[in-house]
């Protein structure tokens, strides 16, 4: 009986044990709150992820676009395209500017009228300092006289008059309706025959709508003089070159002050 109580007293007197040293209580730590975007912020093209630091503290990063190979191929795409047609744009703005303005003397063999014409056009746009607004040349309808210098007699005539004659002779070809602005007939029949031409040649071509429209009679420019034609001065004497050189320096003048009036690239 005396030995059951004193178990008793004993186990009363022992300690009871700590809950904490088997089951530690574990506080609760506040998670750091997410930063969040200021409504001032410029928005970024490239979604953005929140990586938490070892202070606790949220942190708003981009996305690095290069570490996509997609992204990254459309970026270095959009660049290389934006430089392109940049540069395209230049060339394209700097080729219209340089653009001069063409003319092309038509005559029947190329060796009298138009060879003059193109010296006496060619003469007054240098005295004016317009060379490099200009392409100037001379054709014939015909290629009879093909790599002939012009006739002794129209050289002889224009230098009188201070004029040189250099061309060679050539024939119209289907690309002059596409090269040149304006294209000047020496009379009604070299006239129809680039007409007729233009018409045979756009069939096996593409040349421009506009083609017909360049062509234009000589003297239709002529103030001084009433003739509607430059007659071929080939079969007849020194007057008739005269004559011509006379008809060519009144329509050239007038040319020339027409196309300097219609085309702000020439007269800039």
């Amino acid at each position: 009986m005396a030995g059951a109580a004193a178990a008793s007293s004993a186990a009363c007197s022992s300690p009871a044990p700590n809950p904490t040293t088997r089951y530690p209580v574990r506080r609760r730590v506040p998670r750091p709150p997410l930063v969040a975007a200021s409504r001032h912020c410029t928005a970024s093209p490239f979604p953005t992820t929140i990586s938490i630091s070892s202070s606790g503290l949220g942190q708003a990063r981009p996305r690095d676009p290069f570490l996509n190979p997609r992204l990254r191929f459309a970026a270095a795409a959009a660049a290389a395209e934006g430089e392109m047609a940049a540069e395209a744009s230049a060339a394209a703005a700097e080729g219209a500017q340089a653009k001069p303005f063409s003319v092309l003397f038509v005559c029947l063999g190329n060796i009298c009228r138009s060879p003059a014409a193109e010296a006496v056009f060619r003469n007054l746009v240098s005295k004016r300092g317009l060379e490099s607004k200009f392409l100037i040349d001379s054709a014939g309808t015909i290629g009879y006289h093909e790599g002939n210098k012009a006739d002794s007699r129209m050289r002889s005539a224009s230098k009188k008059r201070g004029i040189e004659v250099t061309s060679i002779s050539r024939p119209v070809k289907p690309s002059d309706f596409r090269d040149f602005d304006l294209i000047l007939a020496m009379d009604r029949q070299n006239y129809e025959d680039l007409l007729s031409s233009f018409e045979r040649w756009r069939h096996r071509e593409p040349l421009p709508d506009s083609g017909p429209k360049k062509v234009k009679l000589m003297c239709s420019y002529c103030k001084r003089h009433t003739e509607s034609e430059v007659p071929d001065p080939y079969y007849g004497g020194p007057q008739g070159f005269e004559k011509v050189l006379d008809l060519l320096e009144d329509a050239c003048e007038s040319l020339l002050d027409s196309i300097v009036a219609e085309n702000a690239s020439v007269s800039a």
